[in-house]
Formats: structure tokens, sequence, C-alpha cells
């Protein structure tokens, strides 16, 4: 349903029957048949579920929500990947920076139209790969290379022509939490990642930058390089490049873990994807991951869906060989 938002699983006793939905001012209530499935993402999935009265009992009734299930799992063990940046300027102005303002972008997106390539037809970050840092046995950085100079996702402009590498580091122990506003629906909730909140996590970022440098000094990219733009020549020490990482580090949008699975009393899904101590309910998205994974989230979300589909067919009664034929086809 487009235009539409779900604002809270309907539970009667320990069952989930169905949800209500908000459209404009209006409020509808669909019931289901089997089960609910909530696939809102890391986000909103503990959001809906903290709405509807499962989670910590405590955080709801601070906040007006009338607890049903005991659930202290929801909303915490939020993970995250952190990217630090190195902006740099080129000799030459051969960057797509400008290229997305009149008059370049008619141009542009009329190539596209026609042809469909040029620089309208650039995913922007394209290039990539992994490094190691020191002692450590596999990759444990994601490089992104952007042949444009995006600073703050693009809210800050530099002039001139440059390109920026983005470094993640992969496996933070940092852990955040996702709460409740209020028990308005229409709140959004209150989002704590709380990066670097581990010593651990603030010195793989500056061996992030320290690692970009490196490979940026080598020959073979040197040669292209005017000067670095952020977060400069002059920032040498420690202290200066974690003050510039605090303030231009940048999320990667690979929020997991805030429903996780597993057996555990933090758990808030078992294996098969079940929320622990409700009937008819599960949760399919990445906020079923317990830990965050080494690299890009789409993939093993779409996974997730794939196998959460599976567990929700294999519940149902048997299908008859002619039934399937049918919907094969």
């Amino acid at each position: 349903m487009t235009g539409s938002r779900a604002i809270r699983v309907i539970l009667e006793g320990d069952r989930a029957v169905g949800v209500e939905v908000a459209k404009g001012s209006s409020v509808q209530t669909i019931r289901c048949n089997c089960e609910v499935i909530v696939s809102s993402g890391a986000i909103n999935s503990p959001r809906l579920l903290m709405l509807s009265g499962i989670g910590d009992p405590d955080e709801l009734r601070a906040v007006g929500v009338t607890p049903k299930v005991d659930l202290q799992g929801v909303g915490k063990n939020l993970q995250d990947h952190l990217c630090s940046n190195v902006h740099l300027s080129l000799k030459e102005p051969i960057s797509y920076d400008g290229q997305d303002r009149f008059p370049h972008a008619l141009g542009h997106g009329l190539q596209w139209l026609l042809y469909r390539n040029g620089p309208a037809s650039s995913v922007i970050v394209e290039g990539g790969g992994f490094a190691s840092s020191e002692g450590n046995g596999r990759p444990d950085m994601q490089i992104h290379i952007a042949p444009t100079m995006v600073v703050r996702g693009g809210q800050t402009r530099l002039d001139g022509h440059g390109f920026t590498i983005n470094t993640t580091f992969l496996r933070p122990k940092s852990i955040g939490s996702i709460s409740l506003r209020s028990s308005n629906a229409a709140d959004e909730p209150l989002i704590d990642p709380n990066y670097h909140g581990d010593e651990y996590d603030r010195r793989m970022s500056l061996t992030s930058i320290e690692t970009t440098r490196e490979i940026l000094s080598q020959p073979a990219i040197a040669k292209y390089i005017k000067i670095e733009r952020l977060p400069g020549p002059e920032a040498k020490s420690k202290e200066d490049i974690m003050a510039y990482i605090r303030q231009y580090a940048c999320c990667d949008y690979h929020p997991v873990g805030t429903c996780k699975m597993g057996v555990d009393e933090e758990a808030v899904v078992d294996p098969q994807l079940r929320v622990r101590g409700v009937r008819g309910l599960r949760v399919a998205d990445s906020s079923i991951m317990p830990v965050l994974l080494s690299g890009n989230t789409n993939g093993p979300s779409m996974m997730i869906g794939e196998k959460a589909a599976d567990l929700i067919k294999g519940h149902r009664a048997p299908r008859t060989v002619e039934q399937d034929h049918w919907v094969t086809a």
C-alpha cells in the first residue's frame, strides 16, 4: 500500500493477528490469516515492535506505551559502518565535479535518454577494493573511490576538480541503539549509533586515513593529484586527524542487529525468524543479523528474505504438485 505506514502490530494475547496502517488521517486495521511478517529494516522494525508493546517494559512505559511482551533486546545491538574520507584536488579537469549543474547536466541528461551512457549513467562510486591493517590476517577495510569530491554527502561543495576516497573499518566494536521518542507513531525514533564508542574503533578510523594516504602516495596515482583538500596536508598529528574524522566521517548505511537472531536472552527472533514470546510474528530484514558483516549488507539482506520465504512456506500446509506447477508457471 503506497502512501501508507504500518503503525502497530495487533496482538491478541500472545498472538499477532494483524496490523494497523495509517494513510493520511485515517487508520485501517488489516487482519491476517496466518502470520505477520515485519520487514521494515534495522531502524523501523524495532520501532514497530516497540510501538506494539514488544520490548523493554521500563523503556516502553517511560514513553507511554503499554508493555505486552517483555523482550529486552528490541532496539539494542545497533551496529553500522563508519566511513572516513580523504578528498583530493586533481591537476587536470578529469572528474565529475560540476557536471551535475547547468548547463552540463542538460547535455548529460540528453545523452542518457538517447544512448543510456555518459556521466548520467555513472554510479558515482566507480572503484573499490579491500585492504588489511598491519597484523590482520584478512581484509578489515573497504575502500570506495568516487571521481568527484563528495563532502558530507554532497552538502558541502569544494571548488575545482577532484576525487574522494572513502575507507570503512569493517568490524567495529561500538554498539548503539534505537528507542522511541514517544508513543505517537508519527514521531521518528531516536537513533544512537554510538560511533567511536569503543576506543578500538577510533584507532581504526585513524588507520583508515593513514592507509588511504599511503595508497595515494604511490607514483601511479600521485602524479594526478594536485593537493589533498581534506583533511589537508596540515593535519599530521593523530589529534588533528581525529578532529577531522569527528567532523566529516559519515555512515555507510549498513545498520543491522536491532532485532537480532539467536537463542540467548538478548535475542529478539529465533533461528526461524519468529519473534520470541509472540506467535504468528516474524522479522525478516537486516535487523536480525547478530553481528555486522565485513562488507555491504544489501546482498545478505536479500538472502535473508529468500530464506524467510522458505521458512514461511514450510510453515504452511503442503501444496500439491499441480498447485506448485501452476504457481511456477
